[in-house]
């Protein structure tokens, strides 16, 4: 599963468009009240909202070759967040990825996620990480394995490896929704819950419906 394009409001578009294109180096697209970021193959779209409670969480992949090169150049644009003194994450023997986590605009929590699976991606061995794509788009809902249920009957989209009544992951190393209980802290700050904004998520194509509803904010398309 890929994921095509994220969705979501801004308080303040000016100022994450800056992050965006000036901390990070992505392409931006500004419109009049919104702006379209380029990340590798995916897109994410900033749209000017109303302030809302939480902060969202994407992770951007990246490729294991290039993790150190990552962490270094990373760690010189923003202040790393650490667990245990440790900067470096790394999943489980199912995960198989490595991660580096950092605050954007908004507090949103962002992720670089390198994937073993994606090992035999050839570099562009150029000065900054090459950003593959959108990897991961949390989402924070009421019950969790209801929105699992509704996922995998609505759109066919498999469990990846973690299921709980707080936690789920769905898809695969291409591409994963982390579905979380709304009340849970985000990982690894812990210190914020998941938006009660709007998001929504452009997925590639795959049998079952052609739009599925979590909630009155959040939708996931298909397209």
């Amino acid at each position: 599963m890929k994921i095509r394009s994220v969705a979501i409001t801004v308080r303040d578009l000016a100022k994450a468009v800056q992050f965006y294109r000036d901390i990070l180096l992505l392409p931006v697209e500004v419109a009049h009240a919104s702006a379209e970021v380029t990340i590798g193959s995916s897109r994410l779209t900033l749209t000017t909202g109303d302030g809302f409670d939480g902060v969202h969480h994407l992770a951007f992949g990246i490729l294991p070759s290039e993790f150190e090169l990552a962490h270094d150049w990373l760690a010189r644009r923003v202040s790393l967040l650490q667990a245990d003194g440790s900067e470096v994450f790394f999943g489980g023997d199912d995960w198989k990825s490595r991660s580096l986590y950092f605050l954007g605009p908004e507090g949103i929590i962002l992720e670089f996620i390198a994937r073993d699976a994606d090992a035999s991606t050839v570099s562009s061995k150029g000065e900054n990480p090459q950003i593959l794509s959108i990897s991961e788009v949390g989402i924070g809902v009421e019950d969790v394995l209801a929105a699992v249920a509704t996922l995998s009957e609505g759109l066919a989209i498999p469990n990846f490896y973690d299921c709980s009544s707080t936690f789920a992951s769905m898809g695969s190393h291409d591409g994963l929704l982390i579905v979380v209980q709304q009340e849970r802290l985000w990982f690894p700050s812990k210190v914020s819950k998941p938006a009660r904004g709007p998001l929504t998520i452009q997925i590639e194509p795959l049998a079952g419906k052609s739009r599925v509803d979590l909630s009155s904010r959040i939708s996931i398309a298909r397209g």
